[in-house]
């Protein structure tokens, strides 16, 4: 499965430019991904109404399984989402959508794929890959979210709830990417040494 480190997450949503407001929208998309592991579907359809500053959640309507999900607004992402709102989001514009083109005509971004080159970008300025594989899309963000929550002990039943699936048999398969504890479950050789 393809994972990063903490570190090449980090080098990853560190990578953009700041002082254009493609660079402050992609940071905020980027720290959305990799502290959330939304899926790109629903980063492109996020919208103003669906972040609650008072309350510091977003909740939204999940595209692929339409289940309603509350995410913890986190200072990190947050304070991105709010540094591109009020200095990189193009002014006027009625759209309600969150992120828009940087190019006119500004409106919502039209397809989650379109994101992929945001990721793509991302990883060519920092050189980064994941460590069991060659991915360079918002699943190797999702992954890497999946893996850091197992690292830290969390549960499966509360990583699937994050992740927005319908149950836990559908997180199960980032199990695979916490080579510390599937080495736990290496059976030695007893009573069956080779010759």
């Amino acid at each position: 499965m393809d994972v990063l480190t903490s570190c090449d997450v980090d080098a990853l949503t560190n990578s953009t430019n700041m002082a254009t407001s493609t660079g402050r929208r992609d940071k905020a998309v980027l720290l959305l991904a990799a502290r959330t592991g939304l899926r790109p579907v629903d980063i492109v359809n996020l919208r103003l109404q669906n972040i609650d500053w008072a309350q510091g959640q977003i909740t939204l309507t999940q595209h692929k399984t339409g289940a309603v999900l509350t995410l913890p607004l986190l200072a990190d992402f947050g304070e991105a989402i709010a540094d591109y709102l009020l200095h990189g989001r193009p002014d006027g514009v009625a759209d309600d959508q969150v992120f828009l083109r940087s190019q006119a005509p500004h409106v919502g971004l039209s397809t989650s794929s379109c994101l992929y080159n945001v990721t793509a970008g991302a990883f060519a300025r920092t050189e980064t890959s994941p460590r069991n594989g060659k991915g360079q899309g918002f699943r190797v963000l999702r992954a890497s979210f999946a893996t850091r929550m197992l690292e830290g002990d969390t549960s499966l039943p509360v990583i699937s709830g994050a992740l927005g699936h319908q149950g836990i048999d559908s997180a199960k398969h980032y199990l695979a990417a916490d080579e510390k504890r599937m080495r736990e479950c290496c059976l030695d050789f007893a009573g069956i040494e080779p010759r």
